[in-house]
């Protein structure tokens, strides 16, 4: 507005000073007044970026309000999941104490030293758990074993290496995802449940060492997928494992198109103080997916006040198994049979002590030896006694003896031996 009244004011002077000024004096007045009307042009230009700057500046206040209002908000937000947030590390520890083993092979007396590790490492496994989502999980457990061939074992003197032989390997590795309406989704290597005893590791605090041989008939590592879901009824339960596995005897490697399907159940009955096993498993193991592969579980598991006793009942078979150690068209082949059974008796005297006696019997198909034209197989029998003390609920000493008792089924061979054993097992 003051522009406008001293622009009206400046143009009236020299319309009427006009009148009266010379022609020359008339001359210099429009030169200047065309100086100031570019002087007055700029000066409105400036005005107008400045108003509008000062509007942009307006607006820009006004947002923050709505800024704080958002920075507040999040600040309320739970903190987003970075790299180690949601991990946790544990792992189990196991390691021999005292170890020494005597009998007799082929009736020929023999033994070991007695062997002792208080500084030394058997096996150890590493826990590692990852929490990506509320429904997803990632589980990593590598393993470190130290192996001195001291287990007793058909066909080898009773010994001990000179030093351990160390490798490593991933014991389990695997993503669980919770999806709806109750199902478990589980994909990657892991233990199959087949042998709930082996599957979930529950003789680990019990025993220092598997009965000779028997991991034969209850181990089953393999990847691949499961399915779980626990149906509950009004006085009992029915949990349901369906998995579909490579199958091969190596868990890394998938050797054929075929694949193994492996359904276990477990109903539970009396707040699951009892408890019946049974699994099925039918797939191919060959690496031409003509050969079948058979195995199949019935067991038990029933808890009564401070006594526990459970026990698996195995059989497998591999079809069309060669025989003789080297391998050509013409080697003769059987079918080869894996059976057997294991049962447990545990009694508790208090949180501290512990005792456990188990009985194993198996019978192990023999193939791979020189000029094999017939199966054979290996028969086992052992017995266990097992102390337990819980240093804390999660670390134990376990003193252990066994006594086993093998033969080959044409008489090529016979072990029998005693082997005791002190050893530690912790899970932290």
């Amino acid at each position: 507005m003051k522009l406008t009244i001293i622009l009206f004011t400046v143009c009236a002077l020299v319309i009427f000073g006009a009148r009266l000024a010379k022609a020359d004096e008339v001359s210099d007045l429009k030169e200047q007044l065309k100086a100031l009307q570019e002087t007055t042009a700029a000066l409105s230009a400036k005005v107008q970026a400045l108003e509008a700057k000062q509007e942009a500046q307006g607006k820009e206040i006004k947002k923050v309000p709505e800024l704080a209002q958002k920075v507040g908000e999040l600040k309320e937000q739970p903190a987003g999941k970075g790299l180690f947030e949601g991990v946790t590390v544990g792992g189990h520890l196991k390691f021999a104490l005292l170890d020494r083993t005597q009998g007799e092979r082929n009736g020929v007396s023999e033994h070991t030293d007695l062997g002792a590790g208080f500084f030394g490492r058997h096996n150890l496994i590493l826990f590692l758990s990852k929490e990506i989502e509320d429904w997803l999980k990632i589980d990593v457990m590598p393993e470190v074993d130290a192996t001195a061939s001291a287990t007793p074992s058909l066909g080898s003197d009773l010994g001990r290496a000179s030093s351990n032989t160390y490798s490593w390997d991933i014991y389990q590795a695997f993503m669980t995802a919770l999806l709806p309406k109750g199902y478990e989704l589980k994909v990657g290597k892991f233990n199959a449940m087949f042998s709930e005893d082996y599957a979930k590791e529950s003789w680990w605090h019990t025993l220092y060492n598997m009965p000779a041989g028997s991991c034969y008939l209850t181990a089953w590592h393999d990847f691949g997928a499961e399915l779980y879901k626990n149906f509950d009824f009004d006085k009992w339960s029915l949990p349901i494992y369906f998995s579909v596995l490579n199958g091969n005897t190596d868990a890394n490697v998938d050797n054929n198109e075929a694949k193994t399907v492996l359904l276990h159940i477990a109903p539970e009955f009396f707040q699951s103080k009892l408890r019946l096993l049974g699994s099925f498993g039918y797939g191919k193991w060959d690496g031409k997916s003509k050969d079948a592969n058979l195995r199949s579980l019935g067991g038990f598991d029933w808890k009564y006040q401070k006594f526990n006793l459970t026990g698996e009942y195995i059989y497998t078979v591999y079809n069309n198994v060669v025989l003789p150690a080297t391998v050509t068209a013409a080697s003769p082949r059987a079918d080869g049979e894996r059976k057997g059974f294991w049962l447990r008796a545990v009694y508790t005297f208090n949180p501290k002590w512990r005792v456990a006696i188990q009985q194993t019997q198996y019978n192990m198909y023999k193939s791979g030896l020189v000029g094999q034209k017939d199966m054979l197989s290996d028969k086992w029998y052992t017995t266990d006694l097992a102390l337990d003390y819980f240093l804390t609920p999660s670390s134990t000493i376990i003193a252990q003896y066994e006594n086993g008792n093998g033969h080959r089924s044409d008489g090529s061979e016979s072990l029998k031996f005693d082997r005791f054993t002190l050893g530690w097992r912790t899970t932290f």
